[in-house]
């Protein structure tokens, strides 16, 4: 699995590009090893650095790279000379996007006055369990209202860019389909996908409130036991299933603990089983979903076809024009 974070919000554009970063957000090669510079070794070049810091910088850079170099060196000579690279094969991409504040608290303050006042619920196409609070609901998220028709060309915006920089596709989004969750103690969502009208399609969520009592657990979950509660009210990624036998035979992990945090949105292909723990304490998991359509161009879908297949298809286009 690749995670890929694209640019901020107001960046994102037709070619905008996403970086490939770690579970905790720092950059990394496309091989997932850390990228090494002279900013990430000094904490950056800008601010006024001095002629000393300037030469310190580049040190540790000549430093960092004769390392480098001696490993390299070391790793030919363990294997009699052989040059040998590591490449890991890429499973599917996720995307994951930052919302400034201002836009959580204006989808927030949208949600408080609009769409709870109305209470349309969109529980019953959803196998969602949020059910243990008078305040418990999922309910409907219309993209027809001024705000609504914001975050659709916002979320449209994402989705190309995710494709094009994630699985370099020349396709349009189209995401047609929005709800809020509002959970509470004991409430839950059990393993499930999402379904879309297309061949192919992308799902995603935005959460909006975080509980303290999830808050303040750890990103990456220590040992399971004891019912410490590690991983409460974390969303559980799963695209495979995979033992502790096949994890010692060398198999990948097929899931992952993902702890929420206010602000950040996730995507994936549809297809993406997933489900969200329960929680147990004070407040609300508050959080925004939503399906994307996906729509080759003409140019991607004949990408994927043989000249027979182009041929079929330009005859079959000039034949509809024709009637």
């Amino acid at each position: 699995m690749k995670i890929f974070e694209l640019n901020s919000v107001e960046g994102i554009t037709d070619g905008s590009v996403a970086r490939q970063v770690d579970s905790d957000g720092n950059s990394v090669n496309e091989d997932g090893t850390p990228i090494v510079t002279a900013s990430s070794l000094s904490g950056g070049l800008t601010g006024g650095a001095t002629e000393e810091q300037a030469e310190r910088n580049a040190r540790l850079a000549r430093e960092n790279a004769e390392m480098l170099a001696e490993e390299e060196a070391k790793m030919e000579e363990v294997n009699h000379g052989l040059r040998f690279a590591i490449r890991p094969i890429k499973d599917f991409s996720i995307g994951r996007i930052e919302f400034p504040m201002e836009i959580i608290n204006e989808i927030n303050e949208h949600i408080d006055n609009v769409i709870i006042p109305a209470n349309e619920s969109y529980a019953g196409g959803l196998v969602g369990q949020l059910k243990n609070d008078k305040r418990s609901a999922q309910l409907e998220f219309s993209l027809d209202t001024e705000v609504g028709a914001q975050l659709k060309t916002v979320f449209n915006q994402i989705g190309q860019t995710f494709l094009k920089q994630g699985y370099e596709r020349d396709s349009t989004t189209d995401c047609f389909q929005c709800w809020s969750n509002h959970a509470y103690a004991g409430d839950y969502n059990p393993f499930h996908d999402h379904g879309v009208q297309t061949m192919a399609g992308l799902s995603g969520f935005l959460w909006l409130k975080v509980p303290e009592c999830i808050e303040k657990l750890d990103a990456i979950p220590a040992e399971l036991n004891n019912a410490n509660g590690a991983i409460d009210g974390f969303t559980q990624l799963i695209w495979g299933t995979t033992s502790r036998k096949d994890i010692m035979g060398l198999h990948a992990p097929k899931e992952e603990y993902i702890k929420p945090e206010v602000g950040v949105m996730l995507l994936f292909p549809n297809w993406l089983k997933h489900q969200v723990l329960p929680f147990f304490g004070e407040g609300e998991r508050r959080s925004l979903a939503m399906n994307w359509n996906v729509t080759d161009s003409e140019q991607q879908m004949k990408s994927m076809m043989s000249e027979r297949e182009v041929k079929k298809y330009d005859e079959y286009l000039e034949s509809k024009k024709e009637s």
